[in-house]
């Protein structure tokens, strides 16, 4: 028996149902832990979550908690995703949850139960630099990695957590768990925010949000009016399908004013950018941009990497990064994340493009 205990944040679904399994066959003690988030108010929301997680944990014979953390996600998680939409941003709930809870609360909740180690079940894998220094790496099966959520990954916290699926793709895991007869080894995968079930954005902001955004005006590049929008919450930068405007050739969402509530269209050549600007910029070593760094970055969750510059701002924790070609609208409110080959260096919140 591994005397070292690893507590796995358990959400009920295969993939950390499986990593459970996979540490009780290497002889640790394995402890589930499932995040009692978010129940929306409009709706009687059932705790299938919490009992997947704690069957598995039943027929793997294994210690299981469920957390009550339902304060302190709205507060952090579900009200930075309301003041986001209401500046005209387009934020990325799950990287802030894997900052603020899961490697935030449930890692420090994990340490109280005596945990060893933490351990989920995203696609990546752990590696040391040329300089030793412990890094984020890309999964093995790259249509799975989810490297870009856990940029912000700090060298304390990365000496504390495993991540055995990254050397796997998604029908082994689900082989293994078959193999290890866990009940939910047909679950779907989930393809929506988890306290947006409908995926629903607008109905959600509608019903949450202090702001509540309505009709306005299309406009062109100069200000000339093209039509009705349903509301700011409907649209991101670079977007093109669900405009419901006619033009000669396709349009595409260039801005967000939220002061005239407007959107701002444009035709293809008009989204593309030569770089963003970003700020809240953090390396996994702990260092800071002090001269241009030569590395490739991703700038939306399912984006590819491209091969950029990254150059100190005018403050500190700010970030010029220009690109080798010119790409189509970096979103305020995403996250720029920075890539040395497999491995994962750092990143930032995309404040702006800056225009080819």
């Amino acid at each position: 028996m591994n005397k070292k205990t690893v507590v796995v944040a358990m959400s009920g679904g295969v993939d950390s149902s499986v990593t459970a399994g996979l540490f009780l066959q290497q002889g640790y003690r394995v402890i589930g832990l499932t995040m009692r988030l978010w129940r929306d108010i409009t709706k009687q929301e059932s705790f299938t979550a919490e009992k997947d997680a704690a069957q598995v944990a039943d027929v793997l014979g294994i210690e299981h908690h469920v957390v009550d953390f339902t304060d302190i996600f709205k507060n952090t998680v579900v009200d930075n995703f309301l003041e986001e939409y209401a500046t005209g941003r387009t934020p990325n709930p799950c990287v802030y949850c894997n900052k603020k809870l899961k490697f935030g609360a449930l890692y420090e909740k994990a340490k109280e139960l005596g945990g060893d180690y933490l351990s989920t079940g995203h696609y990546v894998r752990l590696g040391k630099d040329a300089m030793g220094n412990l890094r984020i790496k890309r999964a093995k099966y790259l249509p799975k990695d989810q490297s870009y959520v856990l940029y912000h990954l700090n060298q304390e916290i990365l000496q504390h957590v495993l991540f055995p699926l990254g050397e796997y793709d998604k029908t082994h895991v689900r082989a293994l768990a078959a193999e290890m007869h866990l009940p939910v080894f047909n679950k779907k995968d989930s393809q929506e925010i988890c306290f947006i079930p409908d995926n629903d954005h607008h109905r959600f902001l509608q019903i949450y949000s202090k702001k509540k955004d309505g009709q306005g005006n299309f406009v062109d590049s100069k200000g000339n009016v093209l039509g009705l929008h349903r509301g700011l919450s409907h649209y991101t930068v670079g977007q093109r399908k669900g405009l419901g405007l006619a033009a000669k050739a396709p349009l595409f969402v260039l801005s967000l004013n939220c002061k005239s509530n407007e959107v701002v269209l444009g035709f293809a050549e008009e989204t593309l950018c030569k770089g963003l600007l970003a700020d809240s910029i953090e390396f996994s070593d702990g260092s800071v941009l002090k001269e241009p760094l030569n590395c490739t970055v991703k700038i939306r969750y399912n984006a590819k990497p491209v091969a950029a510059t990254v150059s100190p701002g005018e403050e500190a924790g700010k970030a010029v990064v220009i690109f080798a070609e010119p790409l189509r609208g970096p979103a305020p409110g995403q996250y720029a994340v920075f890539y040395d080959e497999d491995f994962c260096l750092g990143g930032g919140i995309i404040t702006q493009g800056i225009k080819a």
